[in-house]
């Protein structure tokens, strides 16, 4: 039944297109036109029963008269019916917006003028799903991997593109001075990729090296470690500055034949502060000396 009623259907839409183009071309036949309609409206009916042989049949087009068509055909009521369902309860539609309310005068609820409302002074837009969307999509939303990790390059020199992960924990009091005993201080974790590399000068720059003498003089402030938080495109979009930071210990991964992963080494750091810094924005006198 649904190969006869495709059939019947493109066979209709074949009538319409032929009909359209006599029409565009000015063919001044009648008759040729006649016979055309004619047959076109065979099928058309044929196509109605197809779809419903107990309805009455419908005037599709609402332009031929045909004394067996009827305008009161179930199945397209029906089918209109489903189509005015489906976009009243529409997702990106505000279903309470489609509610009519009952007229003043026809219900016995006294509603209250609205045109004198206060409250519609003040006029808010509801956002519709459509409007999340569309703000999602254009928000600047910031990845786990989008970040450049700068240590103080006299006192740790690895460079940033080494650094595989971080994260730090907030401390609560916001103003401690590194000289102050007992003073609680916020604390990051660096992870780093070991390496081993010969240096143009000869020299050999070995992240274990680093790690023996930071804990040799893991007394002294260090500096600060920046943070710099950037877009797929490489847009700075923030820096995280982490004042007067001291090593505090590092851990390293196993060695194992069990493994080819890199081995890794987690540095931690202890800081006085952190802030967060616009791409236009330095760190002020007051801020560096907390």
């Amino acid at each position: 039944m649904l190969y006869e009623i495709s059939l019947k259907y493109n066979t209709l839409k074949m009538y319409e297109n032929t009909l359209e183009q006599m029409r565009k071309n000015g063919v001044a036949k009648e008759e040729s036109i006649l016979k055309i309609e004619n047959e076109r409206n065979e099928v058309e009916k044929e196509l109605v029963e197809l779809l419903n042989p107990s309805c009455k049949t419908i005037n599709l087009n609402g332009y031929r008269n045909d004394p067996k068509i009827d305008v009161e055909n179930e199945f397209i009521k029906e089918a209109n019916k489903r189509g005015e369902y489906k976009q009243m309860y529409d997702i990106r539609n505000d279903f309470f917006e489609n509610i009519t309310k009952p007229s003043k005068n026809d219900s016995p609820i006294k509603y209250r003028d609205e045109s004198k409302d206060e409250l519609k002074k003040a006029e808010y837009k509801k956002p519709t799903f459509a409007d999340v969307q569309e703000k999602i999509s254009n928000s600047q939303w910031i990845s786990c991997s989008n970040f450049i990790v700068r240590f103080p390059k006299d006192e740790i020199d690895i460079d940033s593109w080494r650094v595989s992960g971080f994260y730090y924990k907030l401390k609560q009091n916001s103003k401690c001075l590194s000289n102050r005993s007992g003073c609680e201080r916020g604390e990051i974790s660096v992870i780093v990729n070991d390496f081993a590399e010969k240096r143009e000068d000869g020299t050999y720059n070995i992240l274990s090296k680093i790690i023996e003498k930071l804990y040799k003089y893991k007394i002294i402030v260090l500096g600060d470690i920046f943070v710099d938080v950037i877009n797929n495109s490489g847009e700075l979009l923030y820096t995280l500055c982490f004042t007067k930071c001291i090593f505090n210990g590092a851990n390293p991964d196993a060695f194992s034949y069990e493994s080819t992963d890199l081995r890794k080494f987690y540095l931690d750091f202890t800081y006085d502060n952190v802030h967060v810094l616009a791409p236009d924005e330095k760190l002020s006198i007051n801020e560096t000396a907390d």
